[in-house]
């Protein structure tokens, strides 16, 4: 999760005309589909969202580094040296596992449909056009800043209630909201650990569900039997409408898109800024001792009250390489297990023992808060 700080306008006068010449730039990864092309050339602002579609990708950190990605190549058995994980990303390899790496990304960049009777008052939204970083760049940036702007104003006034949840929009709630457990973080200050780490434990059965295909994706998802899912995503909607709206190549193998999102919260909680984790013991997980466990979860951290620049500092290469440099079991070593699990079919009951050993708290009643990047 990153926060976003740029002048899009400028930017957007500085590159506009070397932006419509080629899009190859984009190739090497998959933030830019060929859905998206034809969704911006056919869309009503594609001028805007064809240069902005260079902006987000060069401004935006949580998508200008794909550090998930290089993560997740990694673990699938790219063989390079400790700290080199960004030399994964390759054209060969993000398309060998272009859905997975969809799922990695989703989190951050989740689809979803505008309001189409009440569409938002900001330049560029256009509620016929799913709503993506890479399809309405110029929306979803103006969506984002309204998020940021008043999510502490909403905390203001209510400490005890999430900023965002049910009526709003995915991208609200998934960084600033009721969903941020997406990635490994609480929703508000002053959370306990273990009711954070509650959502997350209901996240994962959910996603570890339909990635094992024991879990159908076209029922709603408020009738499934997981805990309290169905609060958080009420009336009429399925694993399909949830991971994949307006994303149809996808569909057919939503078994891997799940298997991703869950990764990329898996991978978030190894982030300094997302957790504090303590030093790795070197001991074996108890309940699964085929495998070594990280270091404890000492606190979860909440977004609104960080510092943007700091919390992004955490999220790139060179934090991913001080990481895997110095941690054994590292978030490769982690995200190579959870892909391990995966790929022999066990059950949840045989995954949660491991969820539960990367997940381990110090104290589960350690209230989340900015950690050391508050404002």
């Amino acid at each position: 999760m990153t926060k976003i700080r740029f002048n899009y306008r400028t930017a957007l006068l500085t590159i506009s005309i070397i932006v419509s010449s080629n899009a190859s730039a984009f190739q090497i990864l998959p933030r830019i589909s060929d859905v998206d092309r034809q969704l911006t050339s056919v869309g009503s602002n594609s001028l805007l969202d064809g240069a902005g579609q260079w902006i987000i990708g060069t401004f935006v950190p949580m998508l200008k580094h794909p550090v998930h990605e290089a993560i997740t190549l990694n673990a699938l058995g790219c063989a390079v040296p400790l700290g080199k994980e960004s030399d994964c990303i390759t054209t060969e390899t993000v398309l060998k596992h272009q859905t997975l790496l969809y799922g990695v990304r989703w989190p951050d960049d989740p689809p979803f449909a505008l309001n189409r009777t009440s569409p938002p008052r900001i330049l560029g939204c256009n509620p016929t056009v799913t709503l993506r970083s890479t399809a309405q760049p110029k929306c979803w940036q103006g969506l984002f800043s309204d998020a940021e702007k008043s999510a502490p104003q909403r905390l203001a006034a209510n400490p005890e209630k999430p900023a965002f949840g049910p009526g709003s929009y995915l991208l609200y709630r998934s960084h600033f909201g009721d969903l941020q457990f997406f990635h490994s973080m609480a929703a508000r200050d002053g959370e306990p650990a273990w009711e954070t780490m509650q959502r997350m434990r209901m996240w994962a059965r959910f996603l570890w569900g339909i990635a094992i295909k024991e879990i159908p994706t076209d029922e709603y998802i408020r009738l499934l039997d997981i805990e309290q899912l169905g609060q958080y995503f009420p009336g009429d909607m399925t694993a399909i409408n949830l991971l994949a709206t307006g994303i149809v190549a996808v569909r057919k193998n939503l078994d891997e898109v799940a298997m991703g999102v869950l990764l990329h919260m898996v991978q978030d909680s190894f982030s300094q800024a997302h957790t504090g984790r303590s030093t790795e013991t070197g001991v074996q997980c108890k309940d699964i001792p085929r495998f070594p466990q990280p270091g404890k979860i000492s606190q979860f951290y909440s977004y609104a009250g960080q510092i943007g620049s700091q919390h992004d500092r955490e999220d790139t290469f060179k934090a991913l390489s001080l990481q895997t440099l110095q941690t054994q079991p590292s978030v490769v070593d982690a995200s190579r297990v959870f892909l391990t699990l995966w790929q022999e079919h066990v059950s949840w009951e045989h995954a949660e023992k491991y969820f539960d050993c990367v997940f381990a708290l110090e104290d589960p009643s350690v209230e989340a808060g900015p950690g050391p990047y508050s404002r």
